[in-house]
This record gives C-alpha cells, structure tokens and sequence, in this order.
C-alpha cells in the first residue's frame, strides 16, 4: 500500500495539472462551443455572426437577441418579417397632370390626369372607380365625376390617364378645380391634384341659326312652340307661335342681341293692334307680371297701334322704370329684302339699331337683375305676327 500511495499520487497530481493548464483559455464558468457550419444556421434561424436574426431575410446587423431560436427582432434593411405597412385595397398616386392655369369666359380646356395604382384591387368601372371633383363638385365641371371606359381595367402598378373637358363660367375670377380617386359608396382615397384656374372674360358671343331645333353652345334651353324650320330660319305660321331660348349664364352687365329678320310685310301681316315680335327678359314670365317686380326685360313692338313702323320699350327695373318710342311709322318694306335688328346695353343706356342705322337711345342704369331670356314671335303678353322668318341670333355678353 505504501509504494502504491508514493507512486500513483504524483502521477495523478501533474495529469490534473495538465488538464487544467491546457484549458486555462477558457472564462471560469464557459463552455467551449462546438465550431459552427452553415447547415446549424440554417436550421437555426442564426444569421453569419451567431446572434438571432430577424424572422426574413435582413441583413442583420448583430442587433437581435442572441439567443440562436430565430425570433430575434433583427432590423435588416431587407424584408423583414415584422417590418413595413401593409399594403392598402384602394391606393392611387398622381402621376402626370396637365390643368389649365388660365381660361378666357366660355371656353373649354381637355385636361388629363394620369392616376398609378398603388392598392391590391383592381379598378374597373363596373365596381365603381373614378376620378372625383372633390366635395362632389366642380366649377369647371358639371358631372364632377369622371368614368373609366368599359372593359377597362387597371390592374395593381398600372397606370391610367383620365381625360376631362373644363370649362370655364360666365364670370371673372378664380376657380378651384381639384380631383382624387374615389371608390364610389366606400372611399375616396389616393393623392389629390389641384390647380387653381384665373378666369378672364372680355367678350363671349352665343349664336343659334334658327334653323331646327339644336340647342347651341351659350343656351342651356330652347322651347319650340309652333312655326316651322328651314335653311332660311324658323318662320311664325300661327300667332300663337313662339321660341324662348335660356342664355346659359345670365347677362348682369353691358350685352347686345342681333337677329336677321326676312319676310317682313307690316302691309299683310299686322293682324293685330300690338304683337311683341322680339323680347327680352330677365326670367321666363315673358308677360306683364314683370312690371311688378325688379326685371329687367325689352320688346321690339310691331302691329296696327304703329302703322307701317314698330315701338321699342325697354325697363332696367320693373315697369315704372320703363322708355319707350316709336319708329319709321310710314316705312316701306320689301319682304324679299333681309333686316337686321340690334339691341345693344351696358350698365347706363340701352340703343336700338336696324340695319346698322342708330335709331335711339334710353336710360338703363339701375339695373339688379341680369337679362337671361330670349322671346322670338311672341313674349307672354300678346298675339304673334304671322309670316316673318327669323334667323342668324346671336348674343353677346361683355366684361
């Protein structure tokens, strides 16, 4: 026992110092790893320096929680599995517009607006995508919504380009013309394009050759009550026969109105002893009611009362601010022979003209309410005359 103890003990002492000298690299308490492959990572969800990585395919920067379960809240500039917002059903972005700065009174501008889809739906017009006025209106544009084709769709990342034709009022100004996407009864959504417009207005002339029943531009209405069309113009073949055509902007300052007349044959066809052949008024009434109120109105008078000749009344307020007077009542007309009447106003005078000769000239200043309605063959006051053709109106509205 005594060799066994004096041999063995040293021996077993340097082994244990061996051991721990060999592994003295080691902080107390580590453990040495194994040396990791790509394979362990892989299946680790480890990203190249060892530490927990984020859940896709970021480029970690060393930042997730180390702990090799593949969890970590690594934050990668790649797509990472818990960054970024979700991708919305109804996106849209502008991208190419082309609006008006400018427009003269009445004129009409084809805008476009190019739309991309920036949303996972599809637009089509069956499901109810547009273009939207905002607030549901525009100054510029009446509808104030504009329709993708039929059978058009716009599928995600494409893109579309909206065509719309502005217009401009009546009036001087500025007018705010702003659009956006709009998925009709869900949402409006998607950038907004605006442009403000600046509307200048010098002179703005409708005309309407009387020859059917077409509403030209500058009118918002025609009522045909009688007569009959032709390439001449529309002709009276009752007394009872009338046109009453709405401007479609109301006249408020300086305006004149010309309208060729032939067939004209005081002789033959004055078959009463007033007939208000050429009128204007601020509403439809078109009768004597107006003397009542504040409108505006004037009428070209023809019949029996004046011989050959005709009357002119004209009233900027009512009908005790009316002048009237009366005309050539010993002329002769030739019926083969086309007459030009001309009506001119602005905010102080009223002046009659027939063929280019001045004929007269009266007060209009007071004036509140605009002229807006036109009375050929007959107003609302008495009967037609029979048998004239007329033709060639044009009004004109300056600023």
């Amino acid at each position: 026992m005594d060799r066994f103890r004096h041999t063995t003990m040293p021996a077993l002492f340097l082994w244990l110092l061996g051991v721990a000298l060999t592994s003295g690299c080691s902080e107390p308490g580590e453990i040495d790893r194994p040396v990791k492959t790509a394979h362990d990572d892989d299946a680790r969800g480890l990203d190249d320096d060892g530490d927990g990585g984020g859940g896709g395919e970021g480029s970690g920067d060393g930042s997730g929680d180390g702990d090799g379960d593949g969890d970590g809240d690594g934050d990668g500039d790649g797509d990472s599995g818990g960054g970024g917002e979700d991708t919305p059903e109804d996106g849209a972005e502008v991208v190419a517009v082309d609006l008006p700065t400018t427009l003269s009174c009445g004129d009409t501008y084809t805008a476009t607006v190019e739309i991309r889809n920036t949303g996972l739906a599809t637009w089509t017009r069956a499901d109810g995508y547009k273009l939207g006025g905002v607030d549901d209106e525009d100054p510029l544009y009446g509808p104030a919504r504009v329709l993708l084709p039929d059978g058009v769709t716009v599928e995600p990342d494409q893109t579309y380009m909206f065509e719309l034709d502005l217009t401009a009022p009546m009036t001087n100004g500025e007018a705010l013309t702003d659009w956006q996407m709009v998925h009709e009864g869900v949402r409006w959504f998607g950038e907004t394009v605006s442009q403000n417009v600046v509307i200048t207005c010098s002179e703005f002339t409708s005309c309407d050759p009387l020859t059917d029943s077409s509403v030209h531009d500058g009118y918002a209405d025609k009522d045909i009550r009688g007569g009959s069309f032709s390439a001449a113009g529309w002709q009276t073949t009752d007394n009872d026969d009338q046109i009453r055509l709405e401007l479609t902007a109301p006249i408020a300052g300086a305006g004149s109105l010309e309208i060729d007349v032939t067939n004209f044959d005081p002789d033959s066809q004055y078959a009463g002893e007033k007939h208000q052949i050429i009128n204007m008024y601020t509403t439809d009434i078109g009768s004597q009611d107006v003397f009542e109120t504040d409108e505006a109105w004037w009428n070209i008078r023809t019949g029996t009362n004046y011989a050959t000749g005709f009357k002119f009344l004209a009233a900027p307020n009512g009908g005790d601010s009316r002048e009237e007077g009366r005309f050539i009542e010993d002329a002769s007309w030739d019926p083969a022979d086309t007459h030009t009447f001309r009506v001119e106003w602005d905010s102080a005078e009223i002046h009659l003209y027939l063929d280019g000769a001045y004929m007269e000239t009266f007060g209009y200043a007071g004036r509140v309410s605009p002229l807006q309605h036109v009375f050929i063959g007959k107003d609302n006051v008495y009967s037609g005359q029979v048998g004239p053709i007329y033709s060639d109106l044009c009004v004109t509205q300056s600023f």
